[in-house]
């Protein structure tokens, strides 16, 4: 399986033990200009803090499905929780072992492939929900959940889709199928919140932080390799034009407007019925 590269660039970024959104209290009493690093990690380490609060009191087995490096799995370890963590991922598998000393069992499969005689209290998927298949998730769920357990599912749905060519369209589920099939498999709706709004304060910093250092640097970047080398620079524009503008496109994804408009960000605490 192959290593996750955006993963590991964005822990080696910002050097944070959480892979996610991030939540933010006041997201309307916010100025971009002066929001730190240290505001970062404290958004990301609120998330779980947040999320956590869903957790019904009976609960003391979870599965971490899609545990990136192991933020939230420390967190709820210091709860008192008995937590074990499960991603495809390579550089997981390691990162895992490497910060628990191989005491925390990694499953390192997909979860709809994910074999176990094992039952769980709940099923833990922190923005990992959009990488499962809808139907099998919630079968395999089902099967390792005990009676009465919980998935408690914190990730982006789309609820409104244009036809457009927009990527928010391409990398979410959509919320109506995805709520069907919870149903069709026995699960009920116990609690849920739309954070939306409070999430979306990382996106306008990342939108800021891009148009305000990455792109005049890039612009200037490459004015002066135009005055230096214009024939090179036309050569290399002619190879790689189309796969740039491919890249510039994903930052879409950090519109919080068009976040907006098609997608929310959910969480659900769904209980097996």
């Amino acid at each position: 399986m192959a290593v996750d590269n955006v993963l590991k660039l964005y822990s080696e970024v910002l050097k944070s033990e959480y892979l996610h959104y991030g939540f933010w209290d006041d997201p309307n009493d916010l100025e971009l200009s002066k929001i730190t690093l240290k505001d970062i990690h404290n958004a990301q380490k609120r998330y779980i803090e947040h999320l956590s609060s869903f957790i019904p009191d009976e609960v003391s087995s979870i599965i971490d499905v899609g545990c990136g490096i192991g933020g939230n799995t420390k967190f709820l370890l210091k709860k008192g929780y008995q937590v074990e963590t499960l991603s495809p991922d390579k550089f997981q598998n390691k990162i895992i072992d490497d910060k628990f000393k191989k005491e925390v069992i990694f499953y390192r499969t997909k979860f709809e492939d994910f074999q176990t005689e094992k039952k769980y209290d709940l099923i833990l998927e922190s923005e990992s929900a959009c990488y499962i298949d809808m139907k099998k998730g919630f079968l395999k769920a089902s099967q390792i959940l005990k009676p009465n357990g919980y998935i408690l599912s914190s990730d982006y749905f789309v609820y409104q889709n244009d036809n457009s060519d927009s990527l928010h369209l391409k990398s979410s589920h959509n919320l109506k199928d995805y709520l069907r099939h919870a149903k069709d498999q026995g699960f009920k709706i116990v609690k849920e919140y739309d954070q939306t709004l409070n999430t979306m304060p990382t996106l306008d910093y990342g939108s800021y932080f891009v148009k305000r250092f990455i792109e005049p640097i890039i612009e200037y970047a490459n004015l002066s390799a135009k005055r230096k080398y214009p024939k090179m620079v036309s050569i290399i524009s002619s190879l790689i034009g189309n796969k740039f503008d491919k890249k510039k496109k994903q930052l879409e994804l950090i519109d919080s407007k068009k976040f907006k408009k098609y997608r929310k960000y959910m969480i659900f605490l769904f209980q097996k019925g």
